[in-house]
């Protein structure tokens, strides 16, 4: 992959870079988004960008879906073929083995003590995990020559499908996508068989049947434009939500070239970042299942069987998350990591209970998290 990449460094990266819209000044930050312009993801990182100029910090261009794909941005990253990017880190388990057994938990947010906005308190709780509480996922990020500012959350996932799903009986059988390891074991365990593709590619596997369902949030309706193909989506389950997201990752060397002055303004920009973005995939499901109802697509609310089966498994799936990520990732200690994430998911429910708007919820990353990391130490060594 690294010769690859390099490879589109040298021979495709410049033409890519016209076609996006003209060659960033010498002193811009180049960022990859594998989303496209107009997005949930790509409208909050333009605010992002705004929000790191108003902070005195240094210019940034953003290059949505031209540069490099999603499975590509982390590798990217490492190789210093862009600056900063939007990385997936499930589609790279061993890269970050740590703070992906903290994204693995993330069906916790929706069972249990159960809030409005469940994203707000995963973001809280896999930010500050990541960056104050796991010095093995510091170090991971490191090693792929990158440093992280801070995670998103969507909202609640549900099932986007070409036919209809009520209850356990109906998966049976049937092909999920799945974009990270906890929904391939709820898949499973409901009778269904799970599949492994990019989001980038969700599209075309629906279309032609290659899945029968997608497992994601209703925003992706609208974001890849999946209102065209699905038929029918099932609210309820499996629940959980994405958190597996370096939101505004920063090539190390990047990072070191800053003034302290700029990596306060990064820092400053990034915990806002992690509450618009995650704001923005609350609301955003909201307009995306309006616009399906009005497109003719079914809207399904999950039976009870089926809801209390998926109570069940995230129950019981805590300590297989240990178990995998010792057993395939030779992740030391995890099941005290994950009480310890536990604890935290536990925590910013009750911090994020009542937060209605996106100041709020940026002060509140900010006050718990991002004003505790020194910006003179933080990836500095």
């Amino acid at each position: 992959m690294k010769t690859t990449l390099k490879s589109l460094l040298t021979g495709g990266c410049l033409a890519a870079l016209l076609s996006a819209g003209g060659m960033a000044s010498a002193k811009d930050l180049t960022f990859a988004v594998g989303f496209p312009s107009g997005s949930t993801v790509v409208q909050s990182l333009e605010k992002f960008v705004a929000k790191v100029a108003d902070n005195g910090g240094p210019g940034i261009k953003l290059y949505p879906l031209s540069l490099l794909d999603l499975k590509q941005t982390g590798p990217g990253l490492r190789d210093h073929i862009v600056d900063m990017g939007y990385v997936i880190m499930p589609y790279h388990p061993a890269e970050y083995a740590n703070s992906n057994l903290g994204a693995d938990l993330n069906m916790l947010s929706t069972v249990g003590d159960r809030i409005d906005a469940p994203g707000f308190a995963m973001t809280g709780a896999l930010t500050e995990y990541i960056m104050l509480e796991c010095p093995e996922c510091v170090a991971e990020f490191a090693r792929e020559r990158q440093i992280y500012l801070g995670s998103i959350s969507t909202h609640d996932y549900a099932l986007l499908c070409t036919t209809p799903i009520r209850q356990v009986s109906d998966l049976a059988g049937k092909k999920l996508r799945v974009a990270s390891a906890n929904w391939g074991r709820w898949a499973e365990a409901m009778g269904a068989t799970r599949v492994s593709i990019s989001a980038n590619e969700t599209y075309e596997a629906l279309s032609q049947g290659v899945v029968d369902c997608t497992v994601v949030h209703p925003a992706d309706l609208l974001d890849l434009q999946l209102m065209d193909v699905t038929k029918y989506v099932t609210l309820g389950v499996p629940g959980g939500l994405f958190v597996g997201v370096g939101a505004a990752n920063i090539n190390i060397d990047a990072w070191r070239g800053l003034s302290e002055e700029e990596r306060v303004a990064m820092l400053k920009a990034a915990a806002y970042n992690s509450a618009e973005l995650s704001y923005n995939y609350y609301v955003r499901p909201m307009e995306a299942l309006e616009k399906a109802r009005e497109e003719g697509i079914e809207i399904i609310e999950a039976g009870p069987e089926l809801t209390e089966a998926t109570e069940a498994f995230v129950a019981e799936d805590t300590a297989v998350i240990a178990d995998l990520f010792t057993e395939n990732y030779g992740v030391e200690n995890a099941a005290e990591k994950v009480a310890k994430v536990s604890a935290l998911v536990e925590k910013w429910k009750g911090l994020t209970k009542d937060v209605k708007d996106v100041d709020t919820l940026a002060k509140l990353y900010e006050d718990e998290i991002f004003s505790r990391i020194d910006p003179t130490s933080y990836g500095m060594n």
